[in-house]
């Protein structure tokens, strides 16, 4: 069995207007919504499959040059943990790995997650979203998270906004909703966060990630110090947790590293430290949120509501049929690999460009 063509579609991601940055933040901030996606597919001799999707950004010359890598090789004899990828980007690396765990589970018939360790859990949750608003533009999503069963709400902030009156403006629609708050390291100074930590207190924050410089772990310290709200970093390896560990700078962590087996041990090692995570996204597509179902089912502390936002997020998610939802729960898929199929229909409607590489 050898790996003999990769197929690559390069498509638009539409997305709902209730969950993007309002109209005063998208002129001067990056519109993620409108920069494209790559799809991949691999395929044997045999006529064996798996699919995967790139991070935001990446470019088709890597996609292209990943797959020139991949073709000749048995895909029952690929090390998953570290794919021989020389030099590919870490967008581009993911989105093999999710097709090589596809197509591994669809040869032995067993399930993604099983092939990260096995689930712990048969639901995972995960949070509604929205970027840089002002607070009237907040309302729709405060609205649409509510009456969508999610208890869960990640917002974006930044230095000048009216992060306060958004909140409470976002309760009085949604009272019983929580919130993420995600500060993106935006916040220079100590004492502004300080102020702005006093004043969040009682409007039902989980979290507060990233709220100050990532250099600067002892302002972190003092924050933690000062506040009952927990401080949540926004990491990418188990290095990176580790270091933060041992500054003692967070109480919770969301985890996005380039591989669904580095979670597991980023996750796995935060939690012997007795601390939660979620995993983060880039505002993703079904194939990707289909492998961050699976690998958010196999550690035990990955408990925080997961960014798994392609359905509720996305005009269409790429996938035939997204695993049954109730509400913000979200039911590990039982078909093996993935246990979803590419929605080519949706792939045509939004093509950009197509290529493919064989052997």
């Amino acid at each position: 069995m050898k790996i003999d063509r990769v197929e690559w579609w390069e498509v638009n991601q539409f997305v709902h207007q209730e969950m993007v940055n309002s109209p005063e933040y998208a002129d001067t901030h990056e519109q993620w919504d409108l920069v494209p996606k790559y799809l991949i597919r691999l395929h044997t001799d045999d006529g064996t499959y798996g699919v995967g999707e790139t991070g935001r950004g990446a470019k088709g010359a890597d996609v292209e040059a990943a797959a020139r890598q991949m073709i000749g090789l048995d895909p029952r004899n690929i090390p998953l943990r570290r794919l021989p990828l020389d030099g590919a980007l870490a967008s581009v690396y993911k989105s093999y790995e999710t097709a090589l765990l596809d197509m591994v589970g669809r040869i032995h018939n067993m399930r993604m997650c099983d092939l990260l360790g096995g689930a712990c859990r048969d639901q995972v949750i995960g949070s509604y979203w929205a970027g840089l608003q002002n607070p009237t533009h907040s309302l729709a999503a405060a609205a649409a998270a509510r009456d969508g069963g999610y208890s869960c709400l990640k917002i974006k902030i930044m230095q000048g906004m009216e992060v306060i009156e958004r909140l409470q403006r976002m309760r009085e629609v949604a009272p019983d909703l929580r919130f993420i708050v995600d500060a993106m390291s935006r916040y220079d100074n100590l004492d502004e966060m300080r102020v702005l930590t006093r004043q969040m207190a009682d409007l039902n924050v989980v979290c507060l990630e990233d709220p100050l410089p990532k250099d600067r772990y002892d302002w972190y310290r003092v924050l933690r110090e000062e506040t009952d709200i927990p401080i949540a970093l926004h990491l990418g390896s188990t290095q990176a947790v580790v270091g933060a560990l041992q500054a003692d700078a967070a109480d919770i962590f969301n985890c996005s590293p380039n591989s669904s087996f580095e979670f597991v041990t980023m996750v796995d090692v935060a939690g012997a430290a007795g601390k939660s995570c979620w995993h983060g996204s880039g505002v993703d597509l079904g194939i990707m949120d289909l492998s961050y179902i699976h690998v958010c089912a196999v550690p035990e502390a990955a408990t925080v509501p997961h960014d798994i936002l392609s359905t509720p997020l996305h005009v269409d998610d790429f996938v035939v049929q997204m695993p049954d939802r109730e509400g913000e729960r979200i039911s590990v898929p039982l078909g093996p690999g993935l246990g979803g199929e590419l929605d080519m229909d949706a792939v045509k409607e939004y093509l950009l460009s197509s290529g493919e590489v064989t052997s």
